[in-house]
């Protein structure tokens, strides 16, 4: 079955996901993000004749616009975690963590990324097979990954472009960094990402002092509660148990601090920032650590020596892009969520396959 896709936002830039594909008579829409900078919008235009819309997970970049596609009435194929980051109102089709289901004759595979609670990747079986990663990782010992099946297309995410530093020497870079810095520190986190994962390395090294605010809680909490081993490892929900207790009372006053929201610009993170910065402390007895995406107000911090950057890898080095892209035997391959994508034409053996265009056919 032929089709059509067409890449509305996120090709060239790490801008939010949103594309559209299209066969027959129907028209879909795969992921609605905002952001992660502020000027980063949904066009209202995009809807136009839209059928259904397919969220891969609750990240503003790829769940922004939710909002809109719940007042337009339209169906969202999700999983019941990412259903819960939704407005009220949402018409829910459930996706499985790793499964198929039907959907207008088409059969959609979805698996778990690595990424993310509740995200999966989703593959249509039309035009030879199209996958769209979102965002994916294969270095977490958190996240649990399914690997697609071949697709002819596969659009994926390229977060980090031709980055090749490895999860570990990450790891070891933050922690020595760490141990440099006197007093309090604060890592802007999502909940529903990297946040109880840094908890439990915090445990492995031996330091205890460590917190998060409600929000990191209430997603262990949900991991703990119900769907958890759908997406996170057997050793880490275990681990998870036993830090339950003492993760349920944020203590303001610990060392280490987890708090939402990853770009610090609103949530406890913000508000600590702020009371930080009133109080003089910032840069002398209390600090802050980005290691995920930082939108411009965080860029100005580190510039001003008021903030570190230390990144753990939640998106692929560019060896895992290539090695999927391979996998999957396909035929053309979109990066994306870089703002170099043309430097994979590089690659030996991609530079025939590399699709640029932001509108093709499958």
């Amino acid at each position: 079955m032929s089709a059509r896709m067409r890449v509305l936002s996120g090709l060239g830039e790490k801008g939010p996901a949103c594309l559209r594909l299209e066969f027959f008579n129907r028209r879909w829409l795969l992921d609605c993000g905002v952001g992660p900078e502020s000027d980063q919008g949904f066009d209202p235009a995009w809807l136009n004749k839209v059928n259904a819309v397919f969220i891969t997970h609750d990240h503003i970049d790829h769940i922004g616009a939710a909002g809109e596609i719940v007042d337009a009435g339209l169906p969202i194929y999700c999983t019941e975690v990412t259903a819960r980051s939704l407005p009220k109102g949402a018409n829910v089709i459930p996706l499985p963590p790793y499964g198929e289901i039907q959907v207008d004759g088409v059969t959609v595979t979805t698996g778990r990324t690595g990424h993310s609670f509740g995200g999966v990747w989703l593959h249509f079986e039309l035009g030879g097979g199209v996958l769209y990663s979102g965002d994916f990782c294969q270095e977490s010992d958190y996240f649990l990954y399914d690997t697609p099946p071949d697709a002819a297309t596969v659009l994926l995410d390229a977060s980090y472009g031709m980055e090749q530093l490895t999860q570990q020497v990450r790891i070891d870079s933050l922690l020595t960094t760490m141990t440099k810095l006197d007093g309090q520190i604060l890592f802007p986190v999502p909940p529903s990402g990297r946040a109880a994962e840094m908890a439990l390395l915090f445990e492995r090294h031996g330091l205890a002092d460590w917190s998060m605010d409600d929000r990191c809680y209430g997603q262990v909490k949900q991991v703990l509660d119900a769907h958890g081993s759908d997406y996170v490892s057997s050793d880490a929900i275990r681990q998870l148990r036993s830090l339950k207790d003492k993760a349920k009372h944020f203590n303001p006053d610990a060392r280490l601090l987890l708090c939402h929201a990853p770009c610090a610009t609103f949530g406890k993170a913000r508000e600590l920032i702020d009371q930080w910065q009133d109080a003089g402390r910032m840069g002398a007895s209390a600090h802050v650590i980005f290691t995920g995406f930082m939108p411009i107000e965080a860029r100005k911090m580190v510039e001003k020596g008021h903030a570190h950057f230390r990144r753990w890898n939640v998106h692929p080095l560019a060896s895992h892009v290539i090695d999927l892209a391979n996998q999957c035997h396909a035929m053309q391959v979109v990066p994306l969520f870089t703002s170099r994508p043309e430097d994979f034409g590089l690659v030996d053996g991609f530079d025939g396959r590399l699709q640029l265009a932001d509108r093709f056919y499958l």
